[in-house]
């Protein structure tokens, strides 16, 4: 029996006095001294966790996962899409790696991340929408009826509280958690949703329309990051795949 192993049984036989984080991250912690601390892609036999929105993981991983492949045949991985769930495995440390805008959404916990490209709302509406015609005035926006697009249940954050403070309030009649349908919702109807520029851009159809936000509403670019537990910041493997990451978003305009 290896010292690791011995130390992993006493950890084990703590865990009524612990919490199941503080055992998990105990172990990582063991298994992180023990690891070789060169990683050797061609050998590795990692399994990695990544939850993504479909939109930033058609974007992203198929450069990504062309390379884990290539360079580490062994290497396992499962993919997800975003949901409430996952963010909160995300800060448990059973996500390997996450994709999202980190000040703009749930409270996380325990958690790392790098910037890797910018991003901005705008809104898709129909075709035959009024609002193409009229402008998109706060009060037009105010007055028609939204999609949201929402992972977590929450509300529209930001967009809601300014239209509050301009003394209206908009009127969420369909709510929406895939991203990709956005499209074969909005084309057929008068909603506007508000979404990100590079998830409009692949969902536009010619039976859509892209319009800015209200000057009102806008703010600058934000960033889209990846994010991972603090417990896998030092990790070889996890930096490796993470590099990979980095990489492929350099080519995202």
């Amino acid at each position: 029996m290896t010292l690791q192993h011995v130390i992993e049984i006493c950890l084990h036989s703590l865990a009524p006095r612990c919490s199941e984080r503080q055992v998990r991250d105990a172990l990582a912690q063991v298994s992180h001294v023990f690891k070789p601390q060169v990683f050797d892609p061609s050998k590795a036999q990692d399994q990695f966790r990544i939850m993504a929105p479909d939109y930033v993981a058609q974007m992203i991983m198929p450069t990504v996962l062309g390379q884990v492949f290539k360079l580490a045949p062994q290497v396992k991985i499962d993919m997800e899409n975003l949901s409430a769930t996952g963010i909160s495995d995300m800060c448990e440390g059973r996500i390997s790696l996450g994709f999202g805008v980190v000040d703009d959404g749930p409270v996380l916990y325990n958690v790392a991340s790098q910037s890797l490209f910018e991003d901005r709302q705008v809104c898709l509406v129909s075709k035959g929408h009024p609002l193409i015609e009229d402008g998109m005035s706060l009060k037009g926006y105010a007055a028609s009826a939204h999609a949201l697009l929402s992972i977590t249940g929450r509300g529209g954050g930001r967009i809601d509280d300014v239209l509050q403070e301009h003394g209206f309030k908009r009127k969420i009649a369909l709510r929406i958690t895939q991203f990709m349908t956005i499209s074969a919702v909005i084309a057929p109807t008068d909603l506007v949703i508000t979404v990100p520029e590079q998830l409009a851009r692949q969902v536009i159809t010619d039976e859509l329309h892209m319009m800015p936000l209200p000057s009102e509403l806008r703010t600058p670019p934000f960033a889209v990051s990846q994010i991972w537990h603090e417990r896998f910041t030092k990790d070889p493997a996890h930096q490796w795949l993470r590099r990979l990451v980095r990489s492929a978003s350099q080519k995202i305009q």
